[in-house]
């Protein structure tokens, strides 16, 4: 079976590129027939795994969560593999996919408005934290602390608006101050906003979070961080495999790590809807672990 690795050039701020390095040393080695194809814009991952649809291969994302997206949006509904190399700058969705075993799980995936998504989609100051990012990667802002400082930059920014959640036929109208809804267990790089969510569940997690005071903001994140907020009061929990979410204005989501805006979303879970190549020794190797 042939593998592709597609690998964003800019990912990781230039660690794709060492690491496509190791990808050519390791598959000599080991005479694996592979391509290692390079992006240089959004959303050509995509239009490259297209071009695979017809054969059976390991299309492998070498990226964040952002070149995984747009690899599975052009890998579903394919006979081939999903596979992950992380090496973004927060890779939550490889943070599940550790603690996945099986080399070949066939798992769960969320759809929004007609585009599929692997990890997490948010709504609230969560999104708009995510949007931000790219504002902070620009201001040379250390890896590792991208997302701390667009916490920073959003608490000043950050403007509540009414949107209206449709779980189970049930209706609630609120300003939120999160809503997410949850394949894998974390987002933003690191923060654990589904401590208990399944790949393979045939279910979301969704949570809600009330209106709080920005001064609140601060130890709510603190908890997310840690898994431990479902004890909060102003924290709901509910599980289901569809929801709609919408409102009279302009709303932003971020998927998996790419912003949508709209002013209703669709979501809906696929049940299997992509199989993952999880060849962990593979990877740790490419990784250099």
């Amino acid at each position: 079976m042939k593998y592709i690795f597609i690998v964003n050039a800019f990912a990781g701020r230039g660690k794709s590129l060492r690491v496509a390095q190791n990808i050519k040393k390791i598959c000599l080695e080991n005479n694996i027939d592979n391509e290692i194809i390079y992006t240089n814009k959004p959303g050509e991952a995509t239009t490259i795994t297209q071009k695979y649809k017809d054969l059976k291969c390991v299309i492998f994302s070498v990226g964040g969560d952002g070149t995984l997206n747009e690899i599975l949006n052009g890998i579903v509904g394919s006979n081939n593999m999903l596979g992950v190399i992380p090496t973004g700058s927060g890779n939550d969705f490889y943070k599940t996919l550790e603690t996945v075993y099986d080399l070949n799980p066939c798992i769960d995936i969320g759809k929004i408005n007609g585009r599929y998504f692997i990890n997490v989609a948010c709504f609230g100051v969560d999104a708009e934290v995510a949007k931000n990012t790219e504002i902070m990667k620009k201001k040379n802002v250390p890896a590792s602390q991208i997302y701390n400082a667009s916490i920073v930059y959003t608490f000043f920014a950050y403007k509540f608006k009414e949107i209206e959640l449709i779980i189970k036929n049930t209706i609630r109208r609120d300003k939120f101050t999160v809503v997410a809804i949850c394949n894998g267990q974390y987002y933003g790089g690191g923060y654990r906003m589904a401590p208990n969510a399944s790949l393979t569940d045939n279910n979301f997690d969704i949570y809600y979070v009330d209106k709080i005071k920005k001064i609140e903001m601060p130890k709510l994140l603190l908890k997310v961080k840690n898994g431990i907020h479902e004890q909060l009061k102003m924290v709901h929990k509910e599980q289901s495999d569809s929801m709609i979410i919408q409102s009279e204005n302009d709303i932003i989501c971020n998927v998996d790590g790419e912003t949508l805006i709209d002013k209703k979303f669709e979501i809906e879970l696929i049940k299997n809807g992509v199989t993952l190549f999880n060849d962990k020794n593979l990877v740790d190797r490419i990784m250099q672990k």
